[in-house]
């Protein structure tokens, strides 16, 4: 079973900080969508806050894809109904796979929303409401206040495994996981880049991580991709593209065996972990 899912920020936004191609052609995303197709991949990760990634999606994947978008709430906002069928509209599609809150913390603070995404579910708009997590403190006060979400998407990477010990109980209560970040934005990629004075401080792990991939001859996108696919609890494996030749390495890399990465390489260091804490 493919358990590669391609994530549709870069085609929407300039995303990542290893991205130096910008936002792909109309040429090269049909490409990239019919190598998809052709791969066994069936689902796309998308969101309403992805620039116009939705509206791509809708005039380019003749609805060939399982489709999981997201959404934000604000105060004096349009309904839960109003934003999903304006997703719907941009995506050129009845329904969605799945529909998640984006800002979990941001949620909170709009509680009715729950109830309202629900009614959209049994009317048949979604078939999977949930959740996009940053840190496992979210999953738990959402279980703690009875949010029990259909489907969760995770940050998870060979550096970044705080949702490990979650696993195994997620998956029993039949709740999906989909797991983003596997390449730390393309830092686990670019051996360069963790040279670079800002990403200095954690010399001691980018050692490791060099002798590691020694140890078990495998490119760092192999390696990170066999990593994550070692989690059979893991539904499917986010994974954004700017181009064919990319997605191409990304699904060869993913037939080989799997090996976990040792815990000698985990950090908790949110200024590592957190892409959002480089700027």
């Amino acid at each position: 079973m493919m358990k590669i899912a391609l994530g549709t920020v870069q085609w929407g936004l300039n995303y990542g900080i290893s991205n130096k191609k910008g936002i792909p052609s109309k040429d090269e995303l049909n490409r990239i969508l019919s190598f998809a197709d052709k791969s066994g991949i069936n689902l796309l990760d998308t969101a309403s806050a992805y620039g116009n990634s939705e509206a791509r999606i809708g005039d380019f994947s003749k609805n060939k894809f399982n489709i999981v978008t997201k959404i934000g709430i604000s105060e004096n906002d349009i309904s839960i109904k109003e934003k999903i069928k304006k997703s719907l509209k941009k995506l050129k599609s009845n329904s969605v796979y799945g529909c998640l809150f984006h800002d979990t913390i941001n949620f909170l603070k709009y509680p009715s929303a729950w109830n309202e995404i629900q009614i959209q579910k049994k009317e048949g708009l979604i078939k999977k409401i949930g959740f996009s997590l940053y840190n496992p403190q979210e999953l738990e006060k959402l279980f703690e206040l009875n949010y029990i979400p259909d489907l969760i998407q995770v940050p998870f990477n060979l550096i970044d495994r705080r949702f490990e010990p979650y696993l195994k109980e997620l998956k029993n209560m039949d709740i999906e996981i989909h797991v983003r970040s596997i390449f730390l934005q393309g830092l686990l990629l670019n051996f360069k880049m963790m040279n670079e004075i800002k990403f200095s401080k954690w010399n001691k792990i980018w050692w490791r991580y060099r002798n590691w991939l020694k140890s078990i001859g495998l490119s760092p996108l192999e390696a990170c991709i066999s990593h994550v696919l070692s989690f059979n609890d893991i539904s499917n494996i986010v994974v954004g593209v700017d181009d064919l030749s990319q997605l191409k390495q990304i699904v060869l890399a993913s037939k080989r065996d799997t090996v976990k990465a040792p815990k000698s390489l985990i950090s908790t260091d949110e200024k590592l972990i957190n892409p959002l804490s480089w700027l």
